[in-house]
């Protein structure tokens, strides 16, 4: 298929589908490209132009809408609120529309395994969920890392979407959604422990550790392994240990623990202290600090093999984007180009897990991931 046959659909014009746009557009390659949302044209970010926004009808048949959004494009790229998911995914699932989402809840996991005891399909079109960062880069990162080893023992995913200043006793202003932040602090985290797969309760799990020299917590938070811990799980290593969790500066976990642990405040109230009280920032920084550790076949020696990259707001193409916005749209963008170049499986659940870091790194938009292992 020509470039210009290929059509893009995307949902969600806020931060991220926005991103996703403009770099689309800002790499000229010549796919149609056609973005929705129920945002007035007049309200857009100046970056979409009006030819390509298709206004969808706030509080209409969500998957009646999306079917019809959905039916002629090539694929669809879901940014959209983690609540819509399903009906998005049900619409493309209707219609065979390869699907590729940024989702870090496990709802919309669980409803594409139930599919097909509703709908009278034999297989899935291609659903890829998890795309972006974490999960998404972070997850095969992990994998990459974890694979050559013939005793694997652990494998460690800490990341944080930080601002580079902070001015309140949470040390964090907001980048990124606040629905999202609060979802991932309150949901069930998959980790594998001792070789089996478990869940256990976000915010718990805490640690202290030094990356550079420069001191952070972490924490349990819900989604960000994606599928990595069952496709760990199942490989049956012995005693292997993995886990997700968020990277913050030192002091924020306590207080968010006080909000949701101790106060027991409802999702939504905590959603609109996010939302609304939270100082937001578009001076922010995002790290990834992966490790994986154990025995190399004929290594007498414990390896520890770690990636680790820190990114800041970039200029690309004469846009400016945050550290959150173009990484999470590079890695979903990088997932997109490998299943139209075959890449891929075409059709299928496919995992994060599923892509080689090698042709990752080989995309145009992957390359910004580009960052040399250290081994310890």
């Amino acid at each position: 298929m020509e470039n210009k046959e290929i059509h893009i659909g995307i949902v969600g014009a806020g931060k991220i589908g926005t991103a996703i746009y403009s770099l689309l557009v800002g790499e000229a390659s010549g796919y149609k490209i056609s973005i929705a949302d129920i945002t007035h044209p007049s309200s857009l970010s100046s970056s979409i132009a009006e030819h390509d926004y298709v206004q969808l009808n706030d509080g209409d048949n969500g998957i009646a809408q999306f079917s019809v959004f959905a039916h002629d494009k090539t694929l669809i790229i879901n940014a959209l609120p983690f609540h819509l998911n399903i009906d998005l995914y049900y619409a493309c699932y209707e219609h065979r529309i390869p699907y590729f989402d940024l989702s870090e809840d496990n709802a919309l996991d669980e409803s594409i395994h139930n599919l097909t005891n509703t709908i009278p399909y034999t297989s899935y079109p291609f659903t890829m969920p998890h795309c972006g960062l974490a999960p998404g880069m972070s997850t095969i990162v992990a994998n990459h890392l974890a694979k050559d080893f013939s005793d694997l023992h652990d494998v460690k995913i800490r990341v944080g979407a930080l601002s580079q200043n902070a001015t309140n006793k949470l040390k964090y202003h907001s980048s990124w959604s606040g629905d999202g932040l609060v979802n991932e602090y309150m949901g069930k985290c998959q980790v594998v422990r001792n070789g089996a797969y478990e869940e256990v309760d976000a915010l718990d799990g805490y640690e202290t550790l030094t990356i550079q020299g420069i001191d952070y917590e972490a924490f349990n938070t819900s989604g960000g392994i994606g599928s990595y811990a069952k496709s760990l799980s199942e490989q049956n290593i012995a005693g292997v240990n993995a886990d997700y969790k968020t990277l913050r500066r030192v002091g924020h976990h306590q207080y968010v623990d006080f909000l949701f642990n101790d106060l027991r405040l409802p999702q939504d109230e905590l959603t609109k202290i996010f939302k609304k009280y939270i100082p937001t920032t578009k001076r922010d920084e995002v790290i990834i600090y992966v490790t994986a550790s154990g025995y190399y076949p004929s290594s007498i020696n414990h390896v520890t093999s770690v990636y680790y990259k820190v990114f800041k707001p970039e200029i690309i193409r004469g846009r400016t984007y945050t550290a959150i916005e173009y990484t999470t749209a590079c890695g979903v963008l990088a997932m997109v180009e490998l299943y139209l170049n075959g890449k891929l499986p075409q059709t299928g659940y496919v995992t994060q897990e599923s892509a080689d870091w090698k042709d990752v790194l080989s995309t145009t938009f992957g390359r910004f991931y580009k960052e040399r292992n250290v081994y310890e």
